[in-house]
């Protein structure tokens, strides 16, 4: 069933666009998500790599008991951490994903949404050999087209700059930095960000009434109300102007 209206906040969502079992999440895409929701804040629990995933509460548990006995998952109730050997696995898994969407963005030309869908069916025929060639000869990009930063070889992060969620802007004119991976998932929600101008190095007009965000782009664009969804996911630097 297709997801609608960011109801469901999964982070890859194969099994909803119709991948074979094969390529449903196995041991890399669960390295990704504690990954993937490590770096983007918050203790990272069995329940939200269900959640990010879109898999029942029972894999989830299964497929970590099977990453802890390999070494790449501790569990400590109620939290979930990657061991050294499992984070520089993850990274590895990471690194690969954004350059991909990287070179679809840049290379191909293709929009946010389809940079991401596109980059989960072919990431996994990239060897390691090719995604340092594509990392090369895409200028040694620190970032994915959605800002999220690219992992170097040992798993360390580029330095990310101070942003906060679009809903904890009040009013003032924002640059957009990054959009969570959580967001990359929500297909509609992404959709809907793109196309209202909610894209890395994008400057929009933000405002605030009664806990509700509204955005104006471009300037002389009407304002529009921002999904929930969207808002706590996608981060800005206030311009000051």
């Amino acid at each position: 069933m297709p997801q609608r209206d960011g109801d469901r906040p999964t982070g890859l969502g194969r099994a909803d666009r119709g991948l074979s079992q094969t390529e449903l999440p196995g041991a890399e895409g669960y390295l990704e998500a504690i990954f993937v929701l490590a770096t983007e804040g918050g203790r990272v629990r069995a329940a939200r790599v269900a959640e990010y995933l879109g898999v029942s509460a029972v894999s989830v548990s299964k497929s970590l008991h099977r990453l802890e006995k390999a070494g790449v998952v501790q569990r400590r109730t109620p939290e979930v951490r990657l061991t050294d050997e499992g984070w520089r696995e993850a990274a590895r898994v990471v690194r690969r994903h954004r350059l991909v969407e990287r070179w679809l963005a840049d290379g191909l030309g293709l929009g946010l949404v389809d940079a991401h869908r596109e980059a989960e069916r072919l990431e996994h025929a990239f060897s390691s050999t090719v995604t340092e060639a594509l990392w090369e000869k895409l200028g040694r990009p620190a970032t994915c087209p959605h800002g999220n930063p690219i992992p170097d070889l040992t798993g360390s992060l580029p330095p990310l700059t101070p942003a906060v969620p679009l809903s904890q802007v009040t009013a003032g004119v924002v640059r957009v930095d990054r959009l969570y991976e959580q967001l990359e998932g929500l297909e509609d929600m992404l959709a809907w960000a793109e196309s209202h101008g909610l894209i890395p190095g994008h400057t929009v007009e933000i405002c605030r009434e009664r806990g509700r965000t509204f955005v104006r782009y471009p300037a002389d664009g009407p304002q529009t109300e921002v999904p929930e969804a969207v808002a706590s996911r996608v981060l800005v630097v206030e311009t000051g102007r």
